[in-house]
């Protein structure tokens, strides 16, 4: 009860002219969705390289503004326990003439704060004095300004 030898090569042969071949096509959309998705992951990771990056010399650039402006604090107002410390750096002597800091501690190594002051007013025998530091690292700056006064 087997079907004849003529029977099955009809059968064989009239399905294997239906067949169109969809693996090719398939392959080939596979491998663009493929390679696309791989270029987006690239690209992705490429931006939020740079942007870390970015966001790491800002982060600097404000350090080095902060301690420009504590120097300028500290020439402002010199500690009990450093009486001899440059008191003429910024303020009150150099007013509104900017000072630049060069850094060399690792963290800081590529930055410099311009750091300027102004006494701003006096009021009842208190000078108030407003002191802008900026921080600049590479490419970037950012900007500290304190207003100060210092009543003993």
């Amino acid at each position: 009860m087997c079907p004849e030898k003529s029977t099955i090569s009809k059968l064989t042969g009239s399905i294997a002219t239906r067949q169109r071949g969809v693996g090719l096509p398939a392959a080939i959309f596979v491998i663009t969705l493929m390679s696309t998705i791989a270029v987006a992951i690239s690209l992705l990771v490429s931006q939020n390289a740079e942007t870390f990056e970015e966001e790491v010399r800002l982060t600097r650039a404000f350090y080095a503004a902060e301690s420009g402006a504590g120097f300028a604090m500290n020439a402002l107002f010199p500690p009990d326990e450093f009486p001899r410390y440059d008191v003429t750096a910024v303020c009150p002597d150099n007013e509104g003439s900017p000072r630049i800091y060069e850094f060399t501690a690792p963290g800081l190594s590529v930055c410099s704060a311009e750091v300027s002051c102004a006494l701003d007013a006096t009021v009842d025998g208190l000078e108030y004095y407003t002191i802008n530091s900026t921080g600049i690292c590479g490419d970037v700056s950012r900007t500290v300004q304190v207003r100060t006064s210092f009543d003993e």
